[in-house]
């Protein structure tokens, strides 16, 4: 299965709004695309204007059961979060293969062959984070240009290293950054992105933009059609596929 994970543990970086827009346009694309909401705080799935009430993917996590399948539209579906989710962190801890329980709730669960999925993890790396990562065929880390980012990008970084040479994730990397919240004309944003290349790929820069904020808080985001941003994300989609096969943009 092809998997995603959108990462890094510092909030209000974009996860959730790259996320979702790149599951909009990679399903708008042919691809089938499936989005997992894996943060308690469920702002993904308000973003689709949708919610968990009766905490189905706390519940199948827990028993390791498939996954809930909410369709969108044509090509894609999502998975729901809710705040109960949160109880995962707290009650994972102490079970046995804890990393694996999200990867194996995935092989449990009908979405088709060649389903993209795509992982929205939690701004932290506990147990649920590491779920999402042990699931991920790939990584993809998005950062806000500011004074703190490559620290939290050296700290995910060593846990994906853990991940490897523990043997749990031998094959796990880091494909690259996608650069959010960019303001125009700011020094910061090319003295970051220098130092993120150093690193990594960096797929693109993301403007800062109104109208897509508003299309994700409102719940209307596959009624976007153009935007600066989204005009942005369609950009990083494509060069998400020129550097992961299974992507087509």
């Amino acid at each position: 299965m092809n998997v995603l994970t959108i990462a890094n543990q510092k909030g209000g970086v974009g996860k959730t709004t790259t996320a979702a827009a790149l599951a909009v346009l990679l399903s708008r694309a042919g691809n089938r695309v499936h989005v997992i909401d894996m943060d308690p705080q469920s702002n993904l799935t308000e973003t689709f204007g949708l919610q968990d009430p009766e905490s189905l993917l706390f519940e199948a996590l827990s028993k390791r059961g498939p996954l809930p399948v909410v369709p969108i539209q044509d090509n894609l579906t999502l998975t729901p979060s809710s705040i109960d989710l949160a109880r995962g962190e707290l009650q994972f801890v102490a079970e046995t293969g804890r990393e694996f329980i999200l990867r194996r709730c995935l092989e449990r669960t009908e979405l088709g062959q060649g389903t993209v999925v795509i992982v929205d993890s939690p701004p932290t790396l506990g147990v649920l984070a590491v779920n999402c990562l042990t699931a991920a065929s790939t990584v993809v880390v998005v950062v806000k240009p500011g004074g703190f980012e490559m620290r939290a990008l050296s700290r995910l970084d060593e846990v994906i290293g853990e991940l490897r040479e523990t043997g749990i994730r031998p094959d796990l990397s880091i494909s690259g950054v996608i650069l959010t919240e960019v303001q125009a004309r700011r020094t910061i944003n090319d003295q970051v992105e220098e130092e993120l290349k150093k690193l990594y790929p960096v797929f693109g820069r993301i403007r800062s933009e109104a109208k897509l904020v508003y299309a994700t808080t409102e719940g209307r985001i596959t009624e976007l059609t153009r935007s600066n941003a989204f005009d942005d994300y369609q950009r990083v989609a494509e060069q998400l596929g020129e550097f992961i096969p299974w992507l087509r943009s």
